[in-house]
């Protein structure tokens, strides 16, 4: 899992700057940006139901296929392509978050191991996926690009890798689940749920420390976007890129380790 991960962090810090490389305006970095996140948020409604009906294993794999192809895509400077490879990652970072966590519960319960183990492999998977892994992805990134002067596109290559290794390890090591067949409910059955959930305050009430770590987290994420996406352009002017690459990975990374 922190193979695939990394293959997600060592992207983040070179977008900008490699749509900027290929002679692009903030106007058009901006669309390429909102097409990912639009894509992530399109695709995320719909992802987890599938990741259930088709197999967990299996939407896992497709996260990797689906990323590796939107690394490659930053190799044509063609707008129209790297608006695919936006969409592509936006699909990608939606299975990231909702396949690999189903995967692993649904494991977790199906070995019978105690449920207390369950909440300290969340804990670790979000020190090490989300803390350690990122910092380390930005200063990997920082050697190929910086140091050994690969150029721009260098850290998607990496993570192409990393995602392709991350793919063998599930293919050859993970066993298929599934969702629970008789909870199998159509989307509109689902968001209303969730709406009516949402209105009565019950997520607040039944299970307030979790609410509190969804909120916070609901403050850091946005703000860790909007800042890789138009502080980097101000961080590349100011400071040289193996510094700026320190100055951007490092205070979130630690932020959200708080979280």
């Amino acid at each position: 899992v922190y193979v695939s991960i990394a293959g997600d962090w060592l992207q983040g810090p070179y977008v900008y700057y490699l749509y900027s490389t290929y002679g692009f305006g903030k106007g058009e970095i901006g669309q390429l940006f909102i097409a990912g996140f639009g894509s992530s948020m399109l695709f995320g409604t719909i992802v987890g139901s599938l990741a259930d009906k088709q197999g967990r294993r299996r939407a896992c794999v497709t996260y990797c296929i689906t990323y590796i192809l939107s690394c490659i895509t930053k190799h044509s400077p063609q707008y129209k392509i790297l608006m695919i490879g936006r969409v592509l990652g936006g699909i990608a970072t939606s299975l990231l978050f909702s396949a690999f966590e189903s995967w692993l519960v649904a494991e977790h319960n199906k070995r019978g191991f105690e449920q207390q183990w369950l909440s300290l492999t969340f804990s670790k998977a979000i020190f090490l996926g989300n803390g350690l892994v990122a910092i380390l992805s930005g200063l990997f990134g920082n050697l190929l690009v910086d140091s050994l002067s690969l150029g721009p596109v260098a850290p998607f290559d990496a993570a192409a890798c990393f995602l392709a290794i991350g793919m063998a390890i599930i293919l050859s090591s993970w066993t298929e689940n599934f969702g629970d067949p008789s909870e199998n409910k159509d989307l509109l059955t689902q968001f209303r749920g969730a709406a009516v959930a949402i209105a009565s305050g019950l997520l607040v009430v039944s299970h307030p420390p979790s609410c509190n770590n969804y909120f916070l987290r609901f403050l850091f994420v946005p703000f860790s976007l909007i800042f890789c996406a138009f502080q980097m352009k101000k961080l590349l002017c100011w400071v040289p890129s193996s510094l700026c690459l320190k100055v951007q990975c490092t205070p979130l990374c630690s932020f959200g380790l708080l979280l």
